[in-house]
């Protein structure tokens, strides 16, 4: 996605997901790459398709973060930017200072 697009400051943060697919996909361990109050990119063979929803749960050190996402675009063996659907206000304050912190 390109910057134009982004609305909120983005910052690098690898870390672990938990994905949970709504659609009868299970749960499974994937990979954050970045991540900003609006969203995340999220490193995955696995492909959905736009339009797909899942819930995250990811640790920003003192907090673990749950919250639902949507597929918003897919790499093929690549990955997929997703948008936060009910991001709290809690987690939205945290995810924002984390972003700071690393620089975003």
């Amino acid at each position: 996605m390109n910057d134009e697009k982004r609305q909120a400051p983005r910052a690098s943060y690898p870390c672990e997901v938990a994905c949970d697919m709504f659609t009868g996909g299970g749960s499974q361990m994937m990979r954050l790459s970045d991540l900003s109050t609006g969203g995340a990119f999220i490193d995955a063979m696995v492909e959905l398709k736009p339009g797909a929803r899942l819930g995250l749960r990811f640790s920003t050190g003192p907090r673990e973060i749950q919250v639902n996402a949507e597929v918003v675009h897919s790499m093929q063996h690549f990955g997929m930017g997703v948008r936060f659907i009910d991001l709290s206000e809690e987690n939205r304050a945290e995810i924002e200072r984390l972003v700071k912190e690393l620089g975003g």
